[in-house]
C-alpha cells in the first residue's frame, strides 16, 4: 500500500480514503456475492413458478418468496464481511502492518467499519430498488404492497447491520478466525438453546413445571435468537418494530465496545484464543455450563429415576465443558497442573449450586398454591397452551378468546385440586390408573401468572375433579361451547367415512343448542367415560378466521361428540332423518374375530398393551373365533366397549368392508346368549 501527503492528512480524520479503497479492491466480492445472492433470492424468485398458469399470489411480507434462500445470505454474509474484513487483528503478520500506518485505531477501526457497511448495505437498498421496478411487470406471481418493500429493506438492513457489528466484536475479543465464526454462530443461537436446555432441566426436577414443551419454532424462544428467527421467518412472525429497535441498539452497543477494546487491545494477542484474560472466566463458565446441562439432560432421560447415573452425567459434562475451554485458551492439549484442579472445582461448586438450587425446595416452587385472595382469574384443562399458541403456522379455535374464569367457587374448586395433588404428588403409573393432563393457571391480582401442569389420576381425585368438572365453567372451557355462539354456514356429523352436512340455519340454530345443554348437563361419569361407550359421531363445526387483512381468509375445525347418552340429540337426530345415514350398523363389517382375554397372565406379548399382538398370540393357541353373521355384528355393535388391557372379557377384532380394523371389547356379563353359544 502506498501513502501520500494527502493521505497523511487524511488520516487525521475518523474515515480514510485509502483504507476504503483498499478495502473495495480486496474485499469487494463479498458485496458482490450479497447483491447477487439477494437479486436471485428475491426479484427473480417473483417471475419463477412451478405453474406458469398459476395466479398471483397474495403474500404478508416479502420473506415468503424463497426465505430459506434469502435466510442463507442475510445470516452467513455479513458474518464473513466481519471475518474478512478484520481478518489483520487473527495473524500477527497482518496486524503489525496495518498497525504500523500512520493512523489512529480508531481511525483504522472507521474505515474498515465503513467499508464493511457500504459492501453490506448498498446490495440490500440495490435489491429493494429493483424489487420496487419489477413488481408491477406481468408474469410476476406475487401479489404485495409498496410497504412490504419499505419493511422488507429496513429489516434485512437493520440484520445485516446487527450481524456485521456482532461479528467485528467478536473478532475483536477473539484472536483466532476459526474460532471468530464459531464463537459467532454459538451465540447467536445460544440464548435460545440455553432456554430450551434450562427449561428440559427444570421440567425433570420441579413437580408442576409448566414449560417443558418449547421448541425452536415457538415464536416464545425466536426472539431470543436472531439466528433463529432469519431461519423461521418466512414462515412465522415477521420481526416487530421493537424487535427491530432492540436489533439497532445492539449494533450501536458492538460498535461503541468495539471501539473502546480495540484501543485496549494488545497486537500481540493475534492468534491466542481469547484476547482479552477478563473474558477467560466467562469463556470457561459458559461452555462448562452448556456441557453440564446437556450432559445431565442426556443421562437422566436416559437413566430416569437413577440418580447416580444423573449426578455423573453433570459431573461428566463439567469435565468436558472444562477441559474442552482449558484447551482452547491454551491452545494445547497439555493443561494439567494442580491450579486447573483446584480452578475446576471451584467451577463446578459454583456452577452445581447454580443447577441446583433452582431444583430445589429452597425456591418453594412446587408447593406455590396463592391464597384465594390474590387469584383474580382460574384456568383448569388441558388447551391452555391453544389460547397462545407459540408455533405460528397454526391457528388454534381457542385464539382471541380469555381462559379465565372468575367464578369464586370455581376458583376455590380448583385451589382445593391443586392442594391435593402437591400434598399427594401421585407419581405417572400409566399401567395402574387412568390420567388426565391438566394445566393450572391463575390469573393474580397484581396482573402476574401463575401456571402449573400435572398429570392426575382419576382415582385418589374423584371428589376434587367431580366438582370441578361438573362446573359450566370447567365444561365451557373443555369443549368450547362459546364456538356454537358463532354464525356456522354448515355443520357436519362424522363416523368414519360416513358424512352428512346440516346445512339448514333453523337446524343448525337447534343443534347448536342441544349440543350445548347435552355437554352442560354431562355428569362426570360420562365424562370419565367409566361406561367405556364408543361416541356414536362427531359433529364438526367450521369456524372462518381472517387473520390480516392482506391475508386470504383461514378456517379450523372442532369437534363435539355424540355421546351415547346424549339422548336428546338422539331423537333430534332420528327426528331428522341422520341418525340412519350415520351410525355404524352390521351391513357396515365384513367379519368379526373374538378371542377371550384370560390366559395373558401366562403369556404376555411383547407389547402387552397392543390388540393386534393379543389377537396374534390367541391365533396361535387357536383361541378365535371368526363371525360374519349379520345379527351377532348387530349385537356386537350394541354391547361394545371401547378397548383396553382387561383380562377375562373378550376382545373383539372388527374387519370393515373398507379394509380398515378396529378393536373392541365385550363383558361377559351383557353378551347376548347367542354370542355366547358361538364362544362356547
Amino acid at each position: 500500500m502506498k501513502w501520500g501527503m494527502s493521505d497523511m492528512t487524511r488520516s487525521r480524520y475518523y474515515f480514510n480514503s485509502s483504507v476504503f479503497r483498499q478495502n473495495f479492491r480486496q474485499h469487494g466480492w463479498i458485496g458482490i456475492i450479497y447483491a447477487l445472492g439477494l437479486l436471485f433470492a428475491l426479484p427473480l424468485q417473483l417471475f419463477m413458478s412451478n405453474n406458469p398458469n398459476a395466479k398471483p399470489q397474495e403474500i404478508d411480507h416479502l420473506f415468503r418468496i424463497a426465505g430459506s434462500v434469502q435466510a442463507l445470505f442475510i445470516i452467513t454474509i455479513p458474518v464473513a464481511a466481519g471475518l474478512f474484513l478484520f481478518r489483520y487483528l487473527q495473524a500477527k503478520s497482518p496486524s503489525d502492518l496495518w498497525h504500523s500506518l500512520p493512523l489512529r485505531r480508531e481511525h483504522l477501526f472507521t474505515a474498515h467499519l465503513t467499508s464493511g457497511l457500504t459492501l453490506l448495505l448498498l446490495p440490500v437498498w440495490v435489491t429493494a430498488g429493483v424489487v420496487a421496478v419489477v413488481k408491477s411487470w406481468s408474469g410476476n406471481f406475487y401479489i404485495f404492497q409498496g410497504a412490504d418493500i419499505w419493511q422488507w429493506c429496513i429489516t434485512v438492513s437493520i440484520l445485516t447491520l446487527f450481524l456485521f457489528c456482532f461479528s467485528v466484536f467478536v473478532g475483536i475479543c477473539t484472536g483466532q478466525s476459526i474460532l471468530q465464526g464459531i464463537i459467532i454462530y454459538i451465540l447467536l443461537i445460544l440464548p435460545a438453546v440455553l432456554i430450551s436446555l434450562i427449561n428440559s432441566h427444570l421440567a425433570m426436577y420441579l413437580y408442576g413445571y409448566a414449560n417443558a414443551n418449547v421448541n425452536l419454532r415457538d415464536s416464545s424462544l425466536q426472539m431470543w435468537s436472531p439466528f433463529v428467527h432469519i431461519v423461521y421467518y418466512y414462515t412465522g412472525k415477521p420481526f416487530t418494530n421493537t424487535e427491530l429497535w432492540v436489533y439497532g441498539v445492539l449494533s450501536l452497543l458492538f460498535i461503541g465496545l468495539s471501539y473502546l477494546l480495540y484501543r485496549k487491545r494488545n497486537t500481540e494477542k493475534a492468534g491466542q484464543a481469547i484476547a482479552f484474560g477478563y473474558f477467560n472466566p466467562l469463556f470457561k463458565a459458559g461452555v462448562m455450563l452448556c456441557a453440564m446441562l446437556i450432559s445431565g439432560n442426556y443421562f437422566a432421560q436416559m437413566k430416569q429415576q437413577q440418580m447416580g447415573w444423573v449426578i455423573s452425567g453433570y459431573a461428566i459434562g463439567a469435565i468436558i465443558g472444562y477441559v474442552a475451554a482449558e484447551m482452547i485458551i491454551r491452545k494445547t492439549w497439555q493443561i494439567m497442573t494442580r491450579k486447573v484442579v483446584a480452578e475446576f472445582a471451584v467451577y463446578a461448586v459454583m456452577l452445581g449450586l447454580l443447577v441446583y438450587i433452582p431444583v430445589s425446595s429452597v425456591t418453594g416452587y412446587e408447593a406455590r398454591v396463592p391464597s384465594s385472595d390474590k387469584i383474580s382469574g382460574v384456568y383448569m384443562g388441558s388447551n391452555y397452551r391453544m389460547y397462545t399458541p407459540t408455533d405460528d403456522l397454526y391457528t388454534t379455535p381457542y385464539m382471541g378468546q380469555d381462559p379465565f374464569s372468575n367464578n369464586k367457587d370455581y376458583i376455590e374448586a380448583v385451589r382445593k385440586l391443586h392442594q391435593a395433588v402437591v400434598a399427594v404428588r401421585p407419581e405417572l403409573n400409566s399401567q395402574q390408573y387412568v390420567y388426565e393432563y391438566f394445566t393450572l393457571a391463575y390469573q393474580l391480582e397484581n396482573g402476574d401468572k401463575l401456571v402449573r401442569e400435572y398429570w392426575i389420576p382419576n382415582k385418589g381425585f374423584e371428589a376434587e375433579l367431580k366438582t370441578i368438572k361438573e362446573t359450566e365453567d370447567f365444561k365451557e372451557e373443555k369443549y368450547n361451547l362459546t364456538l356454537l355462539d358463532r354464525d356456522l354456514d354448515y355443520m357436519w356429523i362424522t363416523n368414519r367415512n360416513k358424512k352428512v352436512a346440516v346445512s339448514d340455519p333453523l337446524q343448525i340454530t337447534e343443534l347448536k343448542a342441544i349440543i350445548k345443554r347435552e355437554i352442560l348437563n354431562m355428569s362426570y361419569e360420562v365424562q370419565i367415560d367409566k361406561d367405556r361407550k364408543p361416541d356414536v359421531a362427531n359433529i364438526q363445526t367450521e369456524v372462518k378466521v381472517k387473520e390480516e387483512s392482506n391475508q386470504p381468509t383461514s378456517s379450523y375445525g372442532y369437534y363435539y361428540p355424540w355421546k351415547s347418552s346424549f339422548h336428546e340429540l338422539e331423537k333430534w337426530m332420528i327426528d331428522k332423518g341422520y341418525a340412519d345415514k350415520i351410525r355404524t350398523t352390521a351391513e357396515d363389517i365384513q367379519s368379526a374375530e373374538i378371542i377371550k382375554d384370560d390366559f395373558m397372565d401366562k403369556q404376555t406379548p411383547k407389547n402387552p398393551t397392543s390388540p393386534e399382538q393379543r389377537v396374534v398370540l390367541a391365533r396361535e393357541k387357536n383361541r378365535t373365533v371368526v363371525t360374519k353373521d349379520k345379527t351377532l355384528l348387530a349385537d356386537i355393535l350394541d354391547q361394545r366397549f371401547n378397548y383396553g388391557v382387561e383380562n377375562g372379557n373378550y376382545l373383539v377384532k372388527l374387519l370393515y368392508k373398507e379394509g380398515y380394523s378396529d378393536f373392541v371389547m365385550l363383558e361377559a356379563s351383557e353378551m347376548t346368549s347367542e354370542l355366547k353359544a358361538l364362544l362356547k
